[in-house]
Order: structure tokens, then sequence, then C-alpha cells
């Protein structure tokens, strides 16, 4: 299952949960999903109540989850906001 994640995909909702969220210290929040980067720029964490996804350098990542059934849960969610269009709120449509 770890081998699954579309690390793509996952830079792409990273994106869309800094344009859309609300930003609070250092996490911005959007559809309860946390998304917080490293000190140097090239880590980003994505994040939930039971799952943790660090993408690092290289496309390489780590998963930390309570149970499979949160994991599925949280793939979802990383589709569902994916299919989003994303529309800025400080740019006129």
């Amino acid at each position: 299952m770890d081998k699954n994640i579309n690390v793509r995909q996952a830079l792409r909702v990273f994106q869309k949960v800094l344009d859309l969220g609300v930003a609070k210290g250092e996490k911005t929040t959007y559809k309860q999903l946390e998304a917080t980067s490293g000190y140097d720029g090239y880590t980003i964490i994505l994040s939930d109540e039971c799952v943790t996804l660090t993408v690092f350098f290289h496309n390489k990542f780590a998963l930390d989850y309570t149970s499979k059934r949160a994991l599925y849960a949280f793939l979802s969610k990383l589709e569902e906001i994916d299919r989003q269009r994303t529309v800025r709120q400080d740019r006129p449509d």
C-alpha cells in the first residue's frame, strides 16, 4: 500500500491546501487536512488526525497511519481535494 502514493498528487494537494486553507501559525488547514513544510523548504507534510504523509527531496516519502481504514480515508481526501478547481481569493475570476 505504501508504494501506491502518488507524490505528484500530494504536491498538488499541498499547494491547494495552502491556496484555499486557513493559516494558523506554521500550519494551513483545509477540509481537516493540515499542510506544513520543513525548515529547508524541500520537505512537506500533509496530515489529518490519523495519517501523516511526509514528502522528502527527490519524491521520497514516509507514511505514518493508525489503520488501513484511516489510510484509505486519507487517500480519498487527497483525491477529492486534487479534483477541485483552485480559485484564489486574491485574483478576480
